[in-house]
């Protein structure tokens, strides 16, 4: 089986990119599951914004990203600030 790869120049582009999902004070919840993997469906990488109001320490908000890539089948391609790059490749 050929051995699948990521795109890093994909992924520095994501960041210019608009964010297509948001996070709340709620956190994941089922309805960010759900439609986090339908934009992982349509678009290989997708930005995600953590709001503010959510918290703002740095070992919680990378926790609340990886968390959110277990639940949907998706890897972490960085953190900035309260914005996170996720994929996930097609087999």
């Amino acid at each position: 089986m050929p051995e699948l790869k990521v795109d890093q120049t994909r992924i520095k582009l994501a960041w210019n990119e608009p964010v297509l999902l948001q996070i709340g004070k709620s956190g994941i919840t089922d309805g960010t599951i759900k439609e986090a993997k339908r934009l992982l469906k349509t678009h290989k990488y997708i930005k995600v914004r953590l709001l503010r109001s959510t918290g703002d320490d740095r070992h919680t908000k990378k926790a609340v990203f990886e968390e959110l890539c277990r639940l949907t089948g998706a890897e972490l391609a960085g953190v900035r600030g309260f914005t996170a790059v996720i994929y996930k490749l097609r087999n």
